[in-house]
Order: structure tokens, then sequence, then C-alpha cells
């Protein structure tokens, strides 16, 4: 996994997102913004390995009938997310960096 995954799995912990909340808070943690293409590209190959879920929206007239892909964390998300954040905490404790 790698640390834009890591970023995604971390933001869909709170519940499930479509694609611009998605977007909105990556940039947040990772203090600049991802291209939406980027961010579903990523979303898609998480999806294969198992480490998230999408459905499709229902259709909404305001935004032209157009329907959102809602994105949420797996179990699988879940154990690669908690093994990644624990790799880097013994990483961080063995460069000094945590206390």
């Amino acid at each position: 996994m790698n640390r834009r995954e890591a970023l995604i799995l971390t933001v869909l912990r709170d519940g499930e997102k479509y694609g611009l909340e998605l977007r909105e808070a990556h940039g947040k943690l990772a203090g600049r913004a991802m291209p939406l293409g980027s961010l579903y590209t990523t979303l898609h190959r998480m999806e294969a390995k198992g480490l998230v879920r999408s459905r499709q929206g229902e259709s909404e007239g305001a935004r032209g009938g157009n329907r959102r892909r809602w994105f949420r964390l797996t179990a699988k998300g879940v154990r690669g997310l908690d093994a990644w954040l624990a790799s880097a905490e013994a990483t961080l404790r063995a460069l000094g960096g945590l206390a």
C-alpha cells in the first residue's frame, strides 16, 4: 500500500464518501489537491484489491441525472490500513521521531 492509498483509506474510516468529498478530505490531509482522474484510478485499483467497495447512487435531478459513485472501506481495507500505520509508526520510532 502506498501513501496515497493510506490517506484515502484514512478518509474512508469516517464513513462512505463520493469522489469530490474524498478529493477534498484527501487534499486537507496531503496538503495539496489530487486530480479527480488520479483519485478514481487509485480507487478502482483499491477496489480490485478488495480494500474498498463502491456503489452507484441514485439519480439526482439537481445534478442533471448524473449519479454519484460512493466508496466505503472494507474489512480488508481496515486491516491493510492498520498494518500500514503500524509499519509507519515503527519506522518513525526507529528514526527517533516518536516517543
